[in-house]
C-alpha cells in the first residue's frame, strides 16, 4: 500500500473516533500519531495524556512536555499524569510480564482520566514493526480496547519517519526510546537506585556525542555493564581517545566491566 493510501486510512480512521486522547511518550509514533489527530480532528477534540515517572529521564521528559510549543499547537490540553510504579508489587518483581503489568496499570489510569474529559477512545502509537516483536504490553492495549490506529493504516517505523520529516516532526530522526526498566535484567529488582544509575550513565555517555546509546545492567555483578550505541555511531567510538574517555567515564562511577555491543542499535 502506498503511503498516500496509508495517510488517507490513517485520517478516516480518526474522523471515525471523533474525539480522542493521545497516550504520549513524545517518541517518532506517538508524535506522528499526535500530529495526524490534530490536523485531523483539531485542538478541541484531542487530549494529550503523558506519564511522567521515575522511568523516564528528566531530559526526555522536558522534551515531551515541550512538544506542543515546539510544533504550534499551544491550544491542545496536555495533562501530565504522575505514577508510582515503584509501588506495583508485579512491576518491580521484574519478571517478564513486567510490560504488560505496567501498560495496564498505565493505561487504566489514562482511560479513567479520559472519560471524565469526554474522549471517546485513547490511542496508542504502536506500529506494525512492533507486532513482529514480543510485547507483553500489547496484550494490555487488545484488553483494554486501545485503539491503534497506526497498525489498522499499516504503518511500519519508516512509513513513520518518512512522513513525519514531511510534516516537519522534529521527531522524525529520533533514536527510537524505551523507558530505563527495559535496562534491568528480569529477575533483577527495579529499585530507584538502579533506575538513576541508568539514567546518569545513559546521559553521561551521550554527552561524549552517543545520543540514543543504551546501558544495561549486569544480572550478577553490579560493576559490570553492557553499553549498546547506534550503529551509525561506530565511527566515533573508534576515534582516537573515545574508548579511553568512555572507560574513564564508567571507572568514576566504579565500573570495572564494560561490554560493547558490536551489533549496535538500529535507532
Amino acid at each position: 500500500m502506498s503511503s498516500d493510501r496509508k495517510i488517507a486510512k490513517l485520517h478516516d480512521l480518526l474522523h471515525g473516533y471523533a474525539r480522542v486522547a493521545v497516550a504520549f511518550s513524545g517518541g517518532v509514533d506517538s508524535s506522528f500519531l499526535l500530529q495526524s489527530a490534530l490536523s485531523v480532528l483539531g485542538a478541541g477534540n484531542v487530549l494529550i495524556l503523558y506519564n511522567r515517572s521515575c522511568l523516564v529521564s528528566r531530559q526526555e521528559q522536558q522534551q515531551t512536555e515541550s512538544w506542543p510549543r515546539r510544533h504550534g499547537f499551544t491550544e491542545v490540553e496536555f495533562l501530565s499524569i504522575d505514577l508510582q510504579p515503584l509501588l506495583w508489587k508485579e512491576f518491580v518483581e521484574n519478571t517478564e510480564r513486567r510490560c504488560y503489568f505496567c501498560k495496564l496499570r498505565m493505561y487504566k489510569e489514562f482511560l479513567e482520566v479520559m472519560h471524565r474529559y469526554d474522549m471517546q477512545h485513547l490511542l496508542d502509537g504502536t506500529n506494525t514493526d512492533d507486532l513482529k516483536d514480543r510485547r507483553p504490553g500489547l496484550y494490555a492495549i487488545h484488553e483494554l480496547g486501545v485503539k491503534t490506529p497506526l497498525v489498522d493504516a499499516g504503518f511500519d517505523k519508516n512509513d513513520i519517519r518518512t512522513c513525519s520529516r514531511d510534516m516537519g516532526l522534529d521527531t522524525w530522526d529520533i533514536p527510537s526510546s524505551s523507558c530505563l526498566a527495559t535496562r534491568i535484567p528480569h529477575g533483577l529488582e527495579i529499585t530507584q537506585d538502579r533506575l538513576q544509575k541508568i539514567s546518569r550513565f545513559e546521559e553521561g555517555v551521550g554527552k561524549l556525542g552517543f545520543k540514543g546509546c543504551r546501558v544495561r545492567l549486569h544480572p550478577l555483578q553490579s560493576d559490570t555493564v553492557f553499553l549498546q550505541i547506534l550503529r551509525d555511531d561506530f565511527d566515533r567510538f573508534a576515534r582516537p581517545g573515545m574508548r579511553t574517555a568512555i572507560v574513564r567515564f564508567f571507572q568514576k562511577a566504579d565500573i570495572q566491566g564494560i561490554f560493547l555491543d558490536l551489533q549496535g542499535r538500529e535507532g
